[in-house]
């Protein structure tokens, strides 16, 4: 993944994050707890998250060690507290215990989802009871028009410069199946293809 493109989406995306943000917490209503972030795109979200919520820990993680200092540098030039933790890991099999976090979120899971067949199950693994996932992509259901045209052209190359896949509702009920995740799931459709994971208490 080139970190120059990707370093322009963020910066592209910086004003629909709050967005995303809102539409997140608007589904996982509450304001404290832990929170991995996965994937390339990861840092944007808790930006913002991180400003509004207090009570929240963070975690980011993905597999490349370049886009792990890519976030690095941006979270350390934001200002914000250092007290997030930044882990390598493979999304295949995720490096954290059964059970850690109570919320997770992977926006620009599209890029990865059909290459990775035990991903979904792995969210699922780390969630804690109770504990709620956001995954996928979009622009969030709120995002003003005007913002999204703005964007849309510039984000969609780049976008596809860094490799992304699309996937059709249908494709993404498909994958959601064949990783038989044993608790509640709904695929949301506002603001892009999002699937939300909860793990019911036992």
């Amino acid at each position: 993944m080139v970190i120059d493109d990707l370093r322009q989406v963020n910066r592209l995306w910086k004003r629909i994050y709050p967005y995303l943000a809102s539409q997140i917490m608007e589904s996982f209503q509450k304001d404290s707890g832990l929170v991995l972030e996965l994937g390339p795109f990861a840092g944007g979200i808790f930006l913002v998250l991180s400003r509004l919520y207090p009570g929240l820990q963070f975690t980011i993680a993905d597999e490349s060690s370049e886009v792990l200092a890519y976030l690095r540098e941006e979270i350390t030039t934001s200002g914000l507290p250092q007290g997030m933790k930044i882990q390598k890991t493979s999304f295949d099999y995720l490096i954290f215990q059964d059970s850690q976090f109570d919320l997770v979120i992977f926006r620009g899971a599209f890029f990865f989802l059909r290459k990775r067949e035990t991903l979904l199950r792995e969210i699922f693994r780390v969630l804690k009871d109770g504990g709620m996932a956001f995954v996928g992509g979009g622009y969030g259901k709120d995002t003003p028009k005007q913002l999204i045209d703005e964007i849309a052209d510039e984000s969609h190359r780049l976008n596809n410069r860094l490799g992304r896949e699309r996937v059709t509702m249908e494709e993404l009920e498909e994958l959601v199946s064949k990783s038989n995740l044993p608790d509640t799931w709904e695929i949301e459709q506002e603001g892009g293809l999002w699937v939300k994971i909860r793990k019911e208490r036992t």
